[in-house]
């Protein structure tokens, strides 16, 4: 047997052995795996057989590193570099678990690193410097991560920082060869003025292949370079000149004739003359050619029609449906100094559902450069505020037959003109800024629906040269003007003569009247004579007027009224009628008066008759009478149903109602019919009976 002793101190000494040996000295994993948790209970690490079936020491879920220190962003040719110092933000010391800084550039000031930002990573702990390439201003921000993948929060933003521009010597002589240059590299704004000279020019090197299309512009020609003998014959034709390129200096005298002038290549629209000239500009639109003219604004529609009978010629016209604007697209030249005249026929043949049928028409000032165009006050490209020297906001009812317009223009002014100008003695003037003027016509402006046609508009010259009418305004010729017996045997229309005695022959004129104010009579073109009482304040003229007309019964009647003048309420008229054999109709005899009493009524004094009354042969009808019929219809029997007359116009203060029914069931189913609420508008007929259905009842409202 052992001896017990020795071996307890055997066994003592393979313990301490064993406690001097490292743990796991004597342990291995098999097929697993160690996980490191913190005091929290949070893996940290994973130290064996990973997830994927690798081995691996992982770290995970580490805490996130300091923010790095701020980076330092230098400008380079192409880009700027970026440089990190290795250090943290607030001294903060590198962790153990650090794996490199990523950095970020953004064209924006404020922004989130993503990786839509990241440009380039720092691996190493002592830092080091990128470069990021770009041809903007950008702004950096710097990102730690650990090896677990947590980020940083981010370093200050530094920015805007961008590249630095390439100069001269940046580019060391020489080193810019033509191999180093690509294809085109070089065009004509890179190369300077006089840099070429003929000397670095091979002869003939430079051919027509050579020269790129529209390389050679006039500032590389030298003046007079270009002669008749370097310009081969037909080389230069009209397509190859700018408007207006050729002037009056480079025209030899005589040099062009009517032989060199194709039929009808110059109308007046392309002619800018003074109105001294006996040229004159005239453009006449008969509303046929669709392509003539353009929608400016508004929100309805137009097209030309054709087949008017009363249009004003060609028997078409346009149509506008809705509130739109119109503009002819031709240019005509506008000359201050002479005197235009701008003229359309309009009319309304449906009336809008809302607002109010009004049309404005005058000219659309252009700039010189023909297209930009000019409102009244200098605005630029704008078609309200025109010139409608013609119309502006002329109400055109339907059913109206055509209405003219004209308006005239002459001058310019720093504000233009935007109001209806009709006389060639006061023409509006367009802005200082107008050179072209177009035709345009404004139809249901602000209105909802309607339709307004126009079937003629025309813009002319008006020749100052000449005297008519249209050119001496209203009064400018006196009878001092005109010498004795200067006018003989002429006819006189229109305007005003001034003189004491005007004897024999005969006078013919729009109105002829005694005097132009006060008391006086006035002979108008509808053949009335109208008497003025000459008192002020709102009078409306006496008249007295005659006609024939029909009675009725096929008679025609020769009559003639009197109407006083009114100043307050209406006075009644006389009215005397004759028939064709010399008999008074309506028995009225040679002495009648009318006159109206203190208590408002009119008292007929005077023979009538021989019984003294007056017999009426036609209709009679008053203004405070009036009479009809209208249907009641009872729902329940014995129930009083009503029904209302309105719309009516009764004169007169007192009013009494009379109705009776159209029934042939009197006080057995029909009970009773009645009226109330009369008024000079209407009243209310009410109708009882025993059973339902409608019955037709006749009311007569009487005024006094």
């Amino acid at each position: 047997m052992t001896d017990i002793g020795a071996e307890i101190a055997r066994l003592r000494k393979d313990i301490e052995r064993l406690q001097r040996a490292a743990r796991l000295s004597y342990a291995s994993l098999d097929d697993t795996a160690l996980e490191v948790r913190d005091s929290n209970g949070s893996l940290r690490g994973v130290f064996g057989q990973q997830g994927d079936g690798t081995t691996a020491v992982n770290v995970v879920n580490g805490p996130p590193p300091p923010a790095p220190s701020n980076p330092i962003v230098t400008p380079v040719l192409g880009g700027v570099t970026v440089s990190w110092d290795g250090t943290f933000a607030a001294g903060a010391v590198m962790p153990l678990d650090w794996s490199r800084v990523e950095v970020h550039a953004s064209l924006t000031a404020v922004y989130t690193p993503t990786a839509a930002t990241l440009k380039a990573t720092v691996e190493t702990a002592q830092g080091c410097t990128v470069v990021i390439a770009t041809p903007d201003p950008v702004y950096v921000q710097l990102v730690a991560r650990s090896t677990s993948g947590t980020a940083s929060a981010p370093s200050s933003t530094v920015g805007p920082v961008g590249p630095t521009p390439v100069v001269a010597t940046d580019v060391l002589d020489g080193i810019v060869t033509t191999v180093k240059l690509a294809d085109d590299a070089v065009t004509a704004a890179k190369v300077a003025t006089g840099a070429i000279g003929t000397t670095k020019i091979t002869d003939n090197a430079i051919t027509t292949p050579k020269i790129v299309a529209a390389a050679i512009q006039a500032a590389q020609i030298d003046t007079d370079a270009v002669n008749a003998s370097k310009i081969a014959a037909g080389a230069v034709t009209t397509a190859k000149l700018d408007a207006l390129a050729v002037t009056a200096d480079k025209v030899a005298a005589n040099a062009i004739t009517t032989g060199k002038i194709a039929a009808g290549a110059v109308t007046t629209n392309a002619l800018t003359v003074g109105i001294a000239q006996s040229i004159a500009t005239k453009i006449t639109d008969s509303m046929g050619d669709a392509t003539l003219w353009a929608t400016t604004t508004g929100t309805g529609t137009w097209s030309v029609l054709s087949g008017i009978a009363d249009a004003a010629a060609g028997g078409t016209v346009i149509q506008g449906q809705g509130p739109v604007t119109i503009e002819r697209i031709d240019n005509t030249p506008y000359d201050p100094d002479t005197l235009y005249r701008v003229t359309a026929r309009v009319r309304t043949t449906a009336a809008p559902t809302s607002g109010t049928p009004v049309v404005s028409i005058g000219l659309v000032g252009i700039a010189a450069d023909g297209v930009t165009r000019v409102s009244s006050t200098g605005a630029n490209n704008t078609v309200t505020g025109q010139h409608y020297i013609a119309a502006n906001g002329v109400t055109i009812n339907a059913g109206t037959s055509w209405s003219t317009f004209t308006g005239y223009a002459q001058g310019t002014a720093t504000t233009g003109t935007t109001t209806a100008c009709p006389l060639p003695t006061a023409p509006g003037k367009m802005n200082s800024g107008v050179r072209y003027v177009r035709p345009s016509v404004r139809l249901l402006t602000g209105a909802t629906g309607g339709t307004m046609q126009i079937d003629q508009v025309t813009v002319e010259t008006v020749s100052t040269g000449v005297v008519n009418s249209v050119n001496i305004a209203n009064g400018a010729v006196t009878a001092a003007s005109i010498a004795a017996d200067a006018i003989t045997g002429k006819t006189i229309t229109g305007g005003t003569i001034t003189g004491t005695t005007i004897t024999g022959g005969t006078v013919t004129g729009s109105t002829v009247q005694t005097a132009t104010t006060g008391k006086r009579i006035a002979l108008l073109p509808d053949g009335t004579m109208a008497l003025y009482s000459g008192r002020t304040g709102g009078e409306t003229p006496g008249s007295l007027e005659s006609g024939i007309n029909s009675d009725g019964s096929g008679m025609q009647l020769g009559y003639l009224v009197l109407k006083p003048p009114t100043h307050g309420p209406t006075p009644p008229e006389i009215t005397l009628a004759v028939g064709p054999s010399g008999e008074r109709n309506y028995n009225v005899g040679p002495l009648i008066m009318v006159e109206q009493g203190s208590s408002g009524l009119v008292n007929l004094v005077g023979n009538l008759n021989a019984t003294g009354r007056a017999d009426v042969s036609g209709i009679f009808s008053a203004g405070n009478i009036a009479f009809g019929s209208v249907s009641v219809n009872t729902t329940t029997g014995s129930v009083p149903a009503s029904a209302l007359v309105s719309g009516l116009n009764v004169a007169g203060t007192t009013f009494r109602a009379f109705v009776t029914a159209a029934s042939g069931v009197p006080g057995t189913q029909l009970l009773g019919v009645s009226a109330n609420g009369q008024s000079s508008g209407g009243l209310t007929v009410w109708l009882n009976r025993t059973n339902t259905g409608t019955t037709t009842v006749w009311w007569l409202l009487i005024g006094s």
